[in-house]
């Protein structure tokens, strides 16, 4: 059979991890690579990527039929015990490396990518993956968790990490174990509306954003970096209505960033290009993105305040009460004012004050009058009296 032609065929031995590189070694890639490493089992230096097993290295040899490989026993049929999903799970993630690396290497020209390996297999477990980017703008470590991340598995990442480089640890879209819907949020910024995509972050996820790692996700060509969405509920000032339909606006959330704090209760996602990994000039748009997104959490609020307030001036003015209109009275023909002449307030009151009384009295019973005026017996023998002593 021509070498080649055994190359192409998919073995279990074709990928290993160097455990005292961290690198990648596919023989399928680059089967030339293992020329300057030690052969045989080398003190345990070579782990399977897929069931996390010690091998052995064989080869290279000069026999022109023989190709290098990587073997779990000798003297046993060579088998690894992974199950044939894990193994074809494992070979897709290798693959989705591979193409993310030469992605990011034709944005940016000058970057050189390694495919290294942060956390190996466990059973039934994948293993995370990583590239090692060097560029001259600096390093950096992207970290490339497929299926769920373990306990086990964070604590490794958060094990390796080294502060010369930046760590970015990214997630799949498409991947339900990393992405957890919550719907969407509609902004406005500079003037135009934007919605953007909320999540429910794991309780890894929000460890490693806690730990200063930077938590991303890739979608094809694009890159969602997260902010933390935290509910609010502004509180009412003097002046202000917030009743009635007024109430939903009283209530809205604020943005935490760089990245999410801790108690957010949703992650929204700002898109930028994916290229913006190897090219850190580019990050400086999420800053100015998210600077836009706390403005625009200020506007909502002076925009809502403000609706507020003239929902309490309008309740003001329906309170009100009507003022009393003032009784205008005739005045007696003596003292009829000219059309040249005005009459004051007080002299107003006085005369309605001695006008009032004759105007609302009951007319005098004359005959009563005049039995009330006559005097009684006594009086008039009083009175006769006191006359005969003045005469």
């Amino acid at each position: 059979m021509p070498t080649a032609l055994r190359r192409s065929r998919p073995r279990h031995g074709d990928i290993a991890v160097d455990t005292a590189t961290r690198l990648l070694v596919d023989l399928r890639q680059a089967p030339d690579s293992v020329r300057d490493l030690p052969r045989g089992r080398a003190s345990g230096r070579y782990s399977c990527l897929a069931c996390g097993r010690a091998l052995e290295l064989c080869g290279p040899r000069d026999h022109t039929d023989f190709t290098a490989r990587f073997r779990h026993t000798r003297h046993e049929i060579d088998r690894c015990p992974a199950s044939p999903g894990q193994l074809a799970r494992v070979r897709g993630a290798v693959a989705d490396a591979r193409a993310l690396a030469e992605r990011l290497i034709a944005a940016a020209p000058g970057v050189r990518i390694q495919v290294a390996v942060t956390a190996t297999a466990e059973p039934e477990v994948m293993p995370v993956l990583a590239l090692q980017l060097e560029a001259p703008s600096g390093a950096g470590v992207i970290h490339l968790p497929h299926g769920e991340l373990s306990d086990e598995q964070a604590d490794r990442i958060l094990a390796v990490r080294d502060t010369a480089r930046r760590q970015w640890v990214l997630f799949d879209r498409h991947d339900g174990a990393h992405y957890r819907a919550a719907g969407q949020v509609q902004v406005r910024t500079r003037r135009q509306d934007q919605r953007i995509d909320k999540i429910t972050p794991t309780s890894g996820q929000r460890r490693l954003a806690q730990a200063q790692v930077a938590v991303a996700w890739r979608d094809d060509g694009t890159l969602l970096l997260p902010f933390g969405g935290h509910p609010i509920t502004y509180p009412p000032r003097a002046g202000e209505d917030w009743s009635g339909s007024a109430a939903s606006w009283q209530r809205d959330w604020k943005i935490s960033q760089p990245r999410p704090a801790d108690g957010a209760a949703w992650w929204g996602l700002l898109p930028l290009p994916l290229r913006a990994l190897a090219a850190p000039a580019l990050l400086g748009a999420a800053v100015t993105a998210m600077a836009d997104l706390e403005a625009a959490q200020s506007g909502r609020e002076a925009y809502r305040r403000g609706k507020a307030r003239e929902r309490y001036a309008q309740t003001q003015t329906w309170r009100a009460p009507a003022r009393p209109q003032q009784l205008a009275l005739p005045l007696p023909a003596d003292t009829a004012v000219s059309p040249n002449r005005s009459i004051s307030a007080a002299d107003q009151a006085r005369q309605v004050a001695t006008q009032t009384p004759a105007a609302v009295a009951p007319a005098p019973d004359l005959e009563l009058a005049a039995q009330e005026s006559r005097p009684l017996p006594w009086q008039r023998w009083r009175r006769l009296l006191a006359w005969l002593r003045r005469h």
